[in-house]
């Protein structure tokens, strides 16, 4: 169950890339480039932390670590897309 819900939010994490990087080009705001770029940092922790624990055996404590790196980073620009940009 934990391998179906790992792919549903790479998949996801990617539509949701797809778009705002999308929503970007057309609209130049630089509120959705960073949006874009924050779920990229959340999705590839969540693919990170599966990949290293499940294939290549890294310590849980580890993988863990990391995801919640890069996820600090994805939701920090995520706040910073809504709050801080002024287009």
């Amino acid at each position: 169950m934990l391998r179906v819900f790992q792919v549903a939010i790479l998949l996801l994490g990617i539509v949701v890339v797809y778009y705002s990087q999308k929503g970007y080009r057309k609209t130049k705001s630089k509120s959705l480039l960073y949006l874009a770029f924050g779920f990229v940092f959340v999705t590839i922790g969540a693919a990170l932390a599966g990949l290293l624990f499940e294939f290549l055996n890294y310590d849980l404590a580890l993988v863990e670590t990391i995801e919640a790196g890069a996820e600090t980073v994805g939701f920090s620009l995520i706040v910073y897309s809504i709050v801080g940009t002024k287009d």
